[in-house]
Parts: structure tokens; sequence; C-alpha cells
């Protein structure tokens, strides 16, 4: 089995996020004052990618630990919205490079508008964490150097779920419990899912179309784990929520279709369920991801003890998601910390040049 820089982080994730966790006073620091030292209303938490994916993972519990709507956008959105609101809104911008210019931009449009503003990166010295009010560190242990970020993805869920939970003024015990339960099972998870890649890497690697389909706060997992496969095995990948795929997408299925359904615990899991049969009549391309003993697995599924606490199971189902990346592109002979064009974005003027 060939590995890379990329599996290696997915196989930290565990230790970074206890890490994390047991410093996370000492991380998220005088940044809470963002919050504290203003009347806010709302939260707007702004970035792109992984960046964008983590937030909407991390939205409702931030929104229910601080009591204030929380709105993810797109930098360039918010950058083009006519926010003519009262009062504060705090404004966090995420770049785990701290090189997005979107992001940049974003954060210098909420300073016009008076808002307070945090950034949450890698690196303290860069260009985000030089525009911002208040920088927390994404505090992941070794610089993220293998193209696709793995564990930047999974610090930064954890980091702003953090960051509301000190601003609030709570120790949610039950939070931290639930989270620490769910980081128990991440290392197993990677090695189960190692094996589950060994019984389907000869299907995907000839795979040209692929869809992940979640639903909930496994949505996120869904657009993230899409990303991650065309970072790495550079084919088409999309992310679907459930209802949306079925209002349309399903009438481009082939035989050639490969099909990702993340069957977490949900009010909508025999739906999907039911879904994956119908379609599984087109295609013999479908793969579950869901907690043993819930539904009738087969040897292309990957059935695992997850531990599904409210909220937190985007940090479990997103690993396997990784594990296929990570192994499929070394077996594809692509190394996916070598950009395929690296000058993109000096061409498109989308991040700031390396000095």
């Amino acid at each position: 089995m060939q590995k890379n820089l990329m599996n290696q982080f997915i196989h930290e994730e565990k230790e970074v996020l206890t890490s994390i966790l047991q410093r996370k006073e000492d991380i998220i620091g005088v940044s809470v004052q963002a919050y504290t030292k203003n009347e806010i209303e709302n939260v707007y938490v702004i970035g792109s990618g992984t960046s964008y994916h983590a937030a909407l993972v991390a939205k409702d519990t931030i929104s229910r630990l601080l009591n204030k709507q929380v709105f993810v956008m797109y930098p360039t959105h918010f950058e083009r919205e006519q926010l003519h609101l009262g009062g504060k809104q705090l404004v966090i911008g995420i770049s785990q490079g701290g090189r997005s210019l979107s992001t940049i931009h974003g954060i210098e449009k909420a300073k016009q508008w008076g808002f307070p503003t945090i950034g949450i990166s890698e690196y303290a010295e860069s260009d985000l964490a030089d525009t911002v009010d208040y920088f927390i560190p994404l505090s992941i242990g070794s610089v993220e150097k293998a193209g696709a970020k793995t564990k930047g993805y999974v610090g930064t869920i954890l980091t702003l779920i953090l960051f509301a939970m000190q601003a609030s003024g709570q120790q949610d015990e039950e939070i931290l419990e639930s989270l620490q339960t769910t980081f128990g099972s991440i290392d197993t998870l990677a090695y189960v899912s190692e094996e589950w890649y060994q019984k389907i890497k000869g299907d995907f690697y000839h795979a040209k179309d692929i869809a992940v389909i979640g639903y909930g706060t496994n949505y996120a997992t869904a657009l993230e784990g899409a990303l991650k496969l065309l970072e790495t095995a550079r084919v088409p990948v999309v992310g679907y929520e459930m209802e949306e795929y079925m209002h349309g997408v399903y009438n481009c299925i082939s035989p050639d279709s490969f099909i990702i359904f993340l069957a977490s615990e949900h009010k909508d899991k025999e739906r999907l369920l039911h879904m994956k049969e119908f379609l599984g009549e087109i295609t013999d391309h479908c793969y579950v991801i869901g907690k043993e003993g819930t539904f009738e697995a087969s040897d292309k599924d990957l059935a695992f003890a997850f531990q599904e606490q409210e909220d937190f199971s985007a940090f479990e189902y997103i690993v396997p998601l990784q594990i296929l990346s990570s192994l499929l592109s070394a077996d594809k002979g692509i190394d996916a910390a070598i950009p395929k064009f690296p000058n993109f974005h000096t061409m498109m003027g989308s991040k700031v040049a390396n000095v």
C-alpha cells in the first residue's frame, strides 16, 4: 500500500485534536475580547474551500453556545454584501495558509464597516494575521504541506467551537465529553478505512464520475470529501445534499457513475438507503459509509462503530474520504503536495505570493 504525506497527517488527527482540546484557553487567548467587548448581534464566518466546509460543520454549535445567528459565507459574497445593519457583526476569517486574498479582502471590508475581526490561520506571520484585530493560531503541529488539507480541516472545526465556548463564558462539560468520545475512535477508524480502501481501490482507480451525498452536518462532509477527492485523484467529483441530489441530479446517473453515501445517524437515513437501493439498480458503484449494525453492508461498504455524537460525527465521517483520497492519489502516481498547475494562483491573483 503506497502512502504519502497526506496519509501521515490523517493519522495525526487524533493527537492534534486532543492537543487543541487540552490547550484551548491558551490557543483562544484574548481573541474572545472581539466578542465580549462588543455588543455583537450576529457572527459571520468567511473562508473558501476547506475553511468554508469547516465553518459549516461548526455553525450550529457556535450558534447555540453564543445564542446568536451565525452566517457562513464565501469571502467574495460577504465582500459584495451591502450590510446596512445596526450594531456590531463579528467577522471571523479563515485561511489555513493565511494567503487567501478573497478572505483578506473580506476582512478589510469588515473593518471598513467597523466590525471586529478575528483571523484563524496556521501562520502567525501571514497577511491574514496582519490584517485582523485578533488572531487565533491553527495549532495542528507540524506544518501541513501536503496540498490537500486534512488535519487543518478538523483542527479548524474544533478551534471555532472552542472559541465560541470561551467567548460564551461556558465550560460546557457535555460538549467537551462528546468531543473526547468522538476523538477516541479516530485512530482505529483510519486503519479500518485503509482496509476498506484495499477492497475498493480497483474500482476507484478507473472512476471518472464521482458523487458524495450527505445530509445534516455531514452535508459539509460531502462537500469536503468531494474536494479532497478531486484535489488528489484529479477527476470530477461533486458533493451533494441528499434532497438537492433528488431534485434533478439523479437524471445524469449512468452505469459508470460512482456514488458514496454518508449514512450517519439522522432522521433521513432510511431515505438515503432507499435512494441507494434505487440508484444501485443503475450502477454497481454504490458505496455506503455508516454505523455497523444499522444497515445491510456489502463488501463495498464501510461499516464502523461510529460514536455518532450529536453534531460531531463530521469529525469521524470525513476520515474514510480523506484516506480514500490520499491512498488513491498515491496509487495513481499523483503527488497531491505538488500542484498540477503551479502558476495558477499567480495568474489568477487568488493568493498572496510566497516570499
